[in-house]
This record gives structure tokens, sequence and C-alpha cells, in this order.
């Protein structure tokens, strides 16, 4: 059922980053990325990026932030349009400015949100914030025609992916359930995981991408990476 054409998925630029010393990419420059999904509902935003004004992440990830409301101008849209939210899970670089959005559903694996209440997963307050109105999910849900949620777990036990019917076919944001393009292009061809940035699980990982490569999808977005997966002649 189709709720949205190609054109209303945008990714949204919040961030670069420089991995520490102490991360496998160390040395590395990474994106972060939200996406506006423009629905006849109003705006659901798939993550919401690095908050500002946490100095410990600042300095050892030397962010250059990216303002989601600046981002949202950028493509005529306002922080006020937003209906919804999902986080791919709740990781700081994921959920960061979800408390500019006091009162609107936030959609959140139970599992994902009782880690993010442990210590040192996350920033406690870019997820438990005044007006935060969560909505608890125990697997696979429908958002709106045409948007459903699937968990997808192994970066974390809580992540899941937005799958959506666009008049092109099927677009999947994956958030970090797969890296990348070059990863979700390594999987599909050889059904196995690169070495580079092993994950936290990495069996629930593989099977995860597998589940969302065997969908077929005509487009995929990846939370980190600005290239885009397609299938060749698209």
């Amino acid at each position: 059922m189709v709720g949205v054409s190609l054109d209303d998925v945008v990714p949204l630029h919040l961030a670069t980053v420089t991995f520490p010393e102490s991360h496998p990419l160390r040395g590395q420059v990474g994106d972060v990325f939200g996406f506006c999904v423009r629905h006849r509902q109003g705006v659901v935003l798939f993550d919401t990026g690095i908050g500002a004004g946490n100095g410990l992440v600042d300095r050892y990830y030397e962010v250059v932030h990216d303002s989601l409301e600046d981002a949202l101008v950028r493509h005529e849209h306002r922080l006020g349009e937003v209906t919804s939210i999902v986080n791919s899970h709740l990781h700081f670089d994921h959920c960061g400015n979800n408390h500019l959005f006091p009162g609107v559903p936030i959609y959140a694996q139970a599992g994902e949100l009782d880690a993010a209440r442990q210590p040192f997963y996350t920033v406690p307050d870019w997820v438990d914030f005044p007006g935060a109105e969560y909505r608890v999910l125990e697997g696979d849900a429908d958002l709106a025609r045409g948007i459903r949620i699937v968990t997808t777990p192994g970066h974390t036990t809580g992540h899941q992916s937005l799958l959506l019917d666009t008049d092109a076919g099927l677009v999947v944001l994956a958030g970090q359930a797969i890296y990348s393009r070059a990863e979700y292009a390594h999987i599909a061809l050889h059904g196995s995981l690169p070495g580079d940035d092993p994950p936290p699980d990495p069996e629930q990982y593989l099977a995860s991408a597998r589940q969302l490569i065997e969908l077929a999808p005509r487009r995929v977005h990846f939370s980190h990476d600005r290239e885009i997966w397609e299938p060749t002649g698209a």
C-alpha cells in the first residue's frame, strides 16, 4: 500500500564526527544522518542526530553539528510539522534531538528503552526529558499507511528499521542494521559480514541484514553513510 513517493524520503545531514583512538574506525571521519519522511499525516523523523551542549561527546568525537531545525528548513519544513519520531536505537548519535519534540510520539522497542536507562549506554537527558512521549513497541508495527517499523537487532538489542512503500518500490531506512552501502553490497554478495568493524552481536546483525536484503528494496538509506544503495540499473 503506497503511502509516500520516492521524493518524500529526505536524508538530513546532522553531524560529522571523528572516531577516537578507542574506536575500531579510529581517525576516520563519519557522518550522522536523520531522515524526514513526508506523509499525508505529517512529517515522520527517523532518528534525530547528536544533541548540542554535551561537552564530553563533543570533545571525544570532535562533533561538527548541523542543526536539525536548519536541516528541516532547507527542505521547507519546520520542527512543528513533525508528528512522530522513530528512533532506530537510542545511542547518543541517534536520539540527541528528541528533546526538541515534547509531546510528539517517539517509537522505540521496549528492550531498547530499557537498555537506554542503564549506565553508560547513552546520554540520559536525551532520552528522558520533560514531555517525552514514548510509544513502546514489542516487535514490528505499522506506523501509518505505507510506513512499517521492523525489528532489526544486532547493533543493539532493540534496534529497528523503517520500511516505506513508495510509488517506485520499497525504500528501507536501515539505521545501523547495516552500516553502509559497501557493507550492504558485501553481505548481499558473500552472505557474511566484513571484518573491519564487528557488531556487538554478529549473528543477530547478519540475520537482520539478510532480512532487509531479502525484501529486494528499490533504495536503501543508512544512518552513517552518504551513499545510497540501489539495484544496478535503477
